[in-house]
């Protein structure tokens, strides 16, 4: 049996109709290391008057098989049923082991018989003492686990009346809580996920751990990032808690933005006994600061975008070439330019009008984004003059490019009026920076290679 200190103090109910025994009772607890106070009464009724009077006076209550009008044994069954909040003994004489078994199955926490040469007395103290302290503390654990009962039934309560979207799981991931309102966001009723551990059902298509999941965890930083990556930060609020956005396709017609909050719930001593993780409909802000992105976006575009053939305009292009320009002189690296002008452009232009003209330069400007890489750019330099950046790139390979676009467009047919088919050709220059060079100079030294390649009979590549 386990072993418990003495308490400071005990207060004792002996319920002895025998003088004898009330005495020798008396006598064991003398020289005990704590203040003893014993009670006595001789009858049943006496003791039910004393302890309903005040039950919280008495430690233990020490009741003898054997009184007057009534047995003990049927005294602690009455005390019992009363739900009197004292643990009980009962005395019994030696040969009434049975009485003390029907005790214990009635719920008297423990039985002292009465034995011939009175060597029960000397276990008096302990017993009682420990019978008293098992009992304080069964009581402590009820009280307990009737506040943590309580505390969880309030949560529930709590949880359900809440409008904001709400789950928790405990330490061992299993969902305890699952709000109305979290059942209207995700579709998902709570009864098929409380008590289980898939709750990631109700926001992805295969397993993975849910916010709430890694919380209780308590998993590193970078295990946050391999799930949620560019989507999360730390709760301004709390450290060890976590916020982030993400998008869920299948939560209605049209999928759902939902910004969501995954904290800890820690116990008195600090240990992570679950997570709460809160969830929040943002697609509405999310679908305008989209729309707004991508008007500005849009607007960026147009404010560098010529509007008749889709490429950059010239006022772009003194920005981007200015930004390769020290880009080469830092890091020593080639910046190869060409620039093309439409051969006859004004004799088609008069002779078929504007519009006709119009869908040849658009023509000219496919012909070119079909030809150069990604990493180069093309612009609409003016009128019917066009150039292209080769960033990293040395004349040699430039002059391939610029020779593809000049068949490729040489080939391109146009039928500017009812039977006709007519095909363009275009001049272009082209040359490398020299390092240490201005733009202006460079653009007009790509110029001059163009005007050349007009002297020459037009429909050619000239690179300088």
């Amino acid at each position: 049996m386990k072993k418990f200190e003495p308490p400071y103090r005990m207060n004792i109910l002996l319920v002895e109709d025998n003088e004898h025994d009330r005495t020798a009772f008396h006598r064991a607890f003398r020289g005990v290391e704590y203040d003893c106070t014993i009670t006595d009464c001789v009858r049943a009724p006496e003791a039910v008057t004393l302890i309903e009077a005040d039950p919280a006076a008495f430690d233990v209550v020490v009741v003898d098989h054997h009184l007057p009008c009534q047995y003990g044994l049927d005294l602690c069954k009455e005390l019992l049923a009363a739900t009197v909040p004292l643990p009980l003994v009962i005395l019994t004489g030696s040969g009434s082991e049975q009485i003390a078994v029907d005790a214990l199955k009635a719920g008297v926490d423990d039985y002292i018989i009465k034995d011939p040469d009175s060597a029960y007395l000397k276990m008096l103290p302990m017993v009682l003492t420990e019978v008293a302290a098992a009992f304080r503390d069964r009581l402590a654990h009820l009280a307990a686990e009737k506040s943590l009962r309580e505390n969880r039934e309030r949560l529930a309560s709590i949880l359900e009346g809440l409008t904001v979207p709400t789950f928790v799981i405990n330490a061992d991931h299993i969902t305890t809580h699952w709000n109305l309102a979290c059942e209207k966001i995700t579709g998902v009723p709570a009864r098929e996920v409380i008590g289980t551990r898939q709750q990631w059902r109700a926001f992805y298509p295969s397993e993975r751990p849910v916010m709430a999941d890694l919380i209780v965890d308590e998993v590193l930083e970078n295990q946050i990032l391999k799930h949620y990556s560019g989507k999360y930060r730390r709760s301004p609020l709390k450290d060890d808690a976590f916020e982030a956005e993400d998008f869920f396709p299948h939560f209605g017609p049209g999928g759902k933005w939902l910004f969501f909050t995954a904290a800890p719930l820690k116990d008195s001593t600090g240990s992570v006994t679950g997570a709460i993780e809160t969830l929040q409909d943002i697609t509405d802000r999310k679908t305008a600061e989209l729309a707004l992105c991508e008007s500005e976006r849009r607007h960026r575009e147009l404010s560098i975008t010529d509007g008749l053939t889709g490429l950059y305009n010239s006022r772009h292009f003194y920005t981007r070439a200015h930004e390769e320009v020290e880009r080469c002189n830092r890091y020593a690296t080639p910046l190869s330019l060409i620039l093309l002008d439409v051969d006859n452009f004004k004799r088609f232009n008069d002779t078929y009008g504007h519009l006709e003209g119009d869908r040849v330069l658009a023509g000219l400007a496919e012909v070119i984004r079909a030809e150069i890489r990604g990493s180069d750019s093309a612009y609409r330099y003016g009128g019917e003059e066009f150039i292209v950046l080769f960033p990293e790139t040395v004349p040699a390979d430039a002059e391939v490019v610029a020779e593809r676009i000049r068949r490729a467009f040489a080939e391109r047919e146009f039928t500017p009026a009812p039977g006709e088919r007519v095909h363009m050709a275009i001049s272009i220059g082209g040359g490398c920076y020299q390092p240490g060079e201005a733009l202006i100079p460079f653009v007009k030294r790509i110029d001059g290679a163009m005007y050349t390649a007009k002297k020459l009979g037009k429909n050619r590549v000239v690179f300088v």
